[in-house]
């Protein structure tokens, strides 16, 4: 099959909002994370709904370009949680929906929430968090029986249908059915966009939606092939932009499909729409956290219509990082759901990728909206050939090639593929600069460049700066 028509996406059944109380608030409330955020002093408000809809179950066989629908109308429930500015004349007009990851079990925002919450609050943007796993729904459901007892992506097959599940990313629940997020995602993007009393938008001019996620291949899947097969009512794109972060081939198609290989050709894909894929160190080769050989899947940027994608490999950034974990849901919440409170993520220093993100985020906002494509990324460079490729290394040992913040082009540190960096030695240290103002010389003149490629924003620039003068150089 080389094309099938477009279907339109009506918006879900119902969005019912789960009022909060003393007793009953969202797991992952703004005031509830690691670092809390009180909304309020950014004019910004929060809402929680129940998503209640019915959606087709998909299967993409091989050499085929689009998938097939497999099950037809299975009733799903889900939630979203809405952070937007309180006064509508404060909106800027531009919604991100981010898939919240699932790898701890409970829903976290990474690449969105996690890393970009600044910009989106400084610019008046909306944020809408997604759940898309069982695995996260059963801690909520944990977390608050009463409040979530609605969620569930229950498997229409009957038991003796439903073979074993791909346990790649956590699939592991024979009785659930995670192929029901792909209509359910678009189904948002559908109410977001209508003129229905339950749109939790209600009032405010949308101009774009853009959809983002850091969710082992969901968004890539999506972006491959859900997103070309659906239209919104008047024929339009479904969502105007994607921004992309980490991993590398499309995830399962549904709960007993394995996720696409590094060797399948539908894993060089593009978009309808302007996507920015972002990658970490970690992404690019076969082993360590995401072991999906993103090297692999290299495919030339393009904008021409109907094809869209620049490519971001950034040269020192691993796949982990701190900051975007004190975004995420609170210890003792996580606890109170009986879940695994993970506090792995306690580096010393780490690469701040989140400038990167936010430069991206306003690059893919002026391509929806102006037709002006992001820079083109330079390739992280490698040795030999696949299956055993390595990263060609700098002369302190961080990968060479790909995006290059003053973080390695003026270096301090060893940066680890897997997250987090170890400070070189002072004898290193002196003799890569002559002394401090040496140093902060060789990092203004990076950031600059920096700057001029647009991988940074402004005002990360300044912060770049003032992290490099405070920096110990030793004598």
């Amino acid at each position: 099959m080389s094309h099938m028509p477009k279907i339109k996406i009506d918006p879900p059944e119902s969005c019912k909002e789960a009022v909060r109380t003393k007793t009953s608030y969202p797991m992952s409330a703004a005031d509830r994370l690691v670092k809390p955020i009180c909304l309020e002093d950014y004019g910004f408000i929060e809402h929680e709904y129940i998503l209640k809809g019915s959606a087709n179950v998909y299967e993409w066989p091989l050499r085929q370009k689009y998938p097939n629908v497999r099950t037809e109308g299975v009733p799903y429930g889900s939630r979203i949680l809405v952070r937007k500015p309180k006064d509508p004349k404060d909106f800027n007009g531009i919604v991100v929906v981010e898939l919240l990851n699932y790898a701890s079990q409970y829903d976290r925002a990474i690449p969105g929430w996690g890393h970009c919450f600044e910009y989106y609050l400084d610019k008046g943007m909306a944020w809408v968090g997604v759940t898309i796993r069982d695995v996260t729904m059963d801690v909520l459901k944990r977390f608050d029986p009463e409040r979530y007892q609605e969620i569930d992506f229950p498997n229409p097959l009957p038991p003796e249908r439903r073979g074993k599940p791909d346990d790649s990313y956590g699939n592991a629940n024979q009785d659930k059915e995670n192929g029901l997020r792909w209509d359910m995602i678009s189904q948002l993007s559908a109410l977001i966009h209508s003129s229905r009393y339950d749109n939790p938008f209600y009032g405010y001019e949308i101009k774009q939606i853009m959809a983002t996620g850091a969710t082992g291949g969901d968004l890539s899947l999506y972006v491959s092939g859900i997103h070309p097969l659906h239209c919104l009512e008047n024929k339009s794109s479904v969502y105007d932009g994607f921004l992309i972060y980490m991993t590398g081939a499309p995830g399962s198609i549904n709960q007993m499909a394995p996720k696409m290989t590094e060797l399948d050709e539908r894993a060089k894909y593009y978009s309808e729409v302007p996507l920015i894929h972002i990658l970490t160190t970690g992404d690019m080769l076969g082993g360590g956290f995401h072991p999906d050989w993103s090297y692999m899947q290299r495919r030339p940027d393009a904008d021409e219509p109907g094809k869209k994608l620049r490519r971001y490999e950034i040269g020192g950034c691993g796949v982990r990082a701190a900051f975007d974990k004190k975004r995420c849901v609170c210890q003792e919440d996580v606890e109170r759901a009986k879940a695994l409170w993970k506090e792995s993520v306690n580096y010393e220093y780490e690469y701040p990728v989140r400038y990167i993100l936010r430069a991206a985020t306003e690059a893919l906002i002026l391509w929806m909206q102006k037709g002006i494509a992001p820079p083109h990324s330079p390739l992280l460079e490698t040795e030999k050939e696949y299956p055993d490729t390595e990263f060609k290394r700098d002369e302190v040992g961080n990968t060479a090639g790909g995006i290059r913040l003053p973080y390695v082009d003026v270096p301090l540190y060893r940066y680890h593929e897997e997250g987090g960096a170890v400070r070189l030695p002072d004898e290193m240290i002196h003799r890569l600069y002559k002394d401090k103002n040496d140093y902060f010389e060789k990092v203004a003149v990076s950031t600059l460049d920096a700057l001029e490629g647009r991988w940074i924003l402004k005002e990360d620039a300044v912060k770049i700066l003032l992290e490099a003068l405070n920096e110990r150089i030793p004598d």
